[in-house]
């Protein structure tokens, strides 16, 4: 008898200590394993293509950036030029041909070694392919592959700012063994594509293997959501870490939030009205010119946009190099009764004879612009001219307006490198986008004689006079110039916020 009630005891201790020790072990296991660290970020910027070869918006630029690398990079908050997948880069003397030698090592997220052929291959694909970014490859005349980690453009005319043009998404290389880029990107970046549910968020895992070594978050989880307002509630619900696309009323609510931090630059993006020169009643220059003065800019900076953009005179923004000051004299102004003026001498006195006009824009790209499209819209009703506003999603806009099937519309350039060419050349030239349907010869000349000299003074004076004759034609309403801003929460350290609106998640970490 006494023998059994050691047994039951010593089963009793055995149980308790197992019951103690279990937890004990599991808590310790728990424990052990590193905690995932997810930085989530908002966004009412949906992207269009992950494929650098066919991409042009900054909702898909957002992306591409941190899955793929270009040859050249910037420093830190700047627009200057850094190393990148090239370590350095040289030009010959007229800047007529430049040699890139390319960092040894590099691995694509399949494990392919980034070489000279490949910058080659991507190069060469992304001309055939001839998406809508492919004619700032138009300078190229070949690539020389010169060993396995030096490769050679030769141009087809001298062009300096060629090292700012490579630091554009569309110098990405790509693996020649991917298929698909437009979903499933496989760049050398710091992030590899996890997942994309178009219209809702894009995943991106941490390359561990990255060769500057892992980022400082496992996962980036980019939400897209319907609207600004939408965005700015997830904000301050602490369910995302940064928000990209905050509208200007909700700054300065958001800037005296303690629990939320505000990170803004002085932008080189700019914003206008554009039109089709390729229809009546666009390809009338005092027609655009009426337009010109009947808008009321300050209402627009004021009210609407509350300070936070500065007015655009022309068709380079302030920050730029060869900005002419002397455009903010001979710019247009408010004055109706000037506009009134022009658009009878255009043959439309108070409006008669004019068609309704329509102007497209996309509120998903930019959320102010419905407000601001709405202001226009009442400042050309009181001249005469009716017009239609049509608020379409970003891909639709996008295809509309490289299709040239628009009236009018709204829209912001975000460079693709920091030269004054790259607003002259594209915007405003025949060997451009063409978008408008803009056709001056003398710009034309003037730009492309621009584009390749070498020494800055000879340049400048140039822009100076491209300003001027651009201006008086009047191919768009120049608007303004927005300042950017992030939003992030207090415990987000490291991120960086570039003048050409670059976003890196390569830095960021959360504490």
């Amino acid at each position: 008898m006494m023998f059994s009630r050691r047994i039951v005891i010593a089963v009793v201790v055995a149980v308790i200590v197992i019951a103690i020790a279990v937890p004990l072990v599991i808590t310790k296991l728990t424990i052990s394993q590193p905690v995932q660290k997810v930085l989530v970020v908002g966004t009412t910027y949906d992207p269009k293509t992950l494929d650098p070869a066919q991409a042009y918006d900054i909702a898909s630029a957002i992306v591409i950036q941190n899955i793929y690398d270009t040859l050249v990079g910037y420093k830190p908050g700047t627009s200057e030029l850094a190393p990148k997948l090239a370590e350095r880069w040289e030009s010959n003397e007229n800047a007529s041909v430049w040699t890139f030698y390319l960092r040894k090592g590099v691995k694509f997220h399949d494990g392919t070694e980034l070489t000279a052929d490949i910058v080659n291959y991507s190069i060469e694909r992304a001309k055939k392919l001839q998406g809508p970014p492919a004619f700032l490859l138009d300078v190229i005349d070949k690539v020389e592959v010169v060993d396995k980690y030096t490769v050679r453009f030769v141009l087809k005319h001298p062009f300096s700012p060629f090292p700012a043009l490579a630091a554009f998404t569309i110098f990405s290389s790509v693996p020649p063994n991917a298929t698909n880029l437009d979903e499933k990107p496989i760049g050398t970046g710091p992030f590899k594509l996890e997942s994309w549910k178009k219209g809702e968020q894009v995943v991106l895992v941490a390359n561990k293997d990255y060769w500057r070594g892992p980022p400082k978050v496992d996962k980036v989880i980019i939400r897209i959501y319907p609207d600004p307002t939408t965005l700015r509630v997830a904000l301050e619900k602490g369910e995302i870490d940064i928000a990209l696309g905050i509208q200007p009323q909700d700054i300065e609510a958001l800037s005296k939030n303690p629990n939320i931090k505000m990170v803004s630059i002085d932008g080189v993006v700019i914003e206008w009205l554009g039109m089709n020169h390729r229809r009546a009643p666009f390809n009338n220059t005092l027609f655009r010119k009426a337009i010109n003065y009947a808008i009321d800019y300050d209402y627009i900076l004021n009210i609407v946009l509350r300070g936070t953009a500065t007015r655009l005179y022309g068709p380079l923004p302030p920050a730029i190099f060869g900005y002419d000051p002397e455009v903010e004299k001979y710019g247009y102004r408010y004055n109706p009764e000037l506009a009134k003026k022009l658009l009878a001498e255009a043959g439309y006195p108070e409006g008669r004879g004019l068609r309704e006009l329509e102007l497209i824009i996309s509120s998903a790209e930019r959320a102010e612009r419905k407000d601001v499209a709405a202001v226009i819209q009442r400042n050309l009703k009181e001249i005469g001219i009716n017009i239609r506003i049509v608020d379409l999603d970003w891909s639709s806009f996008l295809d509309r307006l490289f299709n040239h099937d628009f009236d009018m519309y709204m829209v912001d350039w975000f460079p693709d490198y920091v030269d004054p060419d790259d607003w002259i050349v594209p915007l405003f030239t025949t060997y451009g986008l063409g978008i408008d349907g803009y056709n001056n010869t003398v710009v034309d000349e003037l730009a492309l004689k621009a584009r390749q000299l070498t020494e800055l003074n000879e340049r400048i004076a140039l822009y100076k006079q491209l300003q001027k004759i651009i201006v008086e034609d009047a191919p768009w309403a120049f608007l303004y110039v927005p300042k950017l801003y992030v939003f992030i929460q207090k415990n987000v350290e490291g991120f960086i916020l570039y003048p050409v609106y670059y976003i890196d998640f390569y830095p960021v970490e959360k504490k």
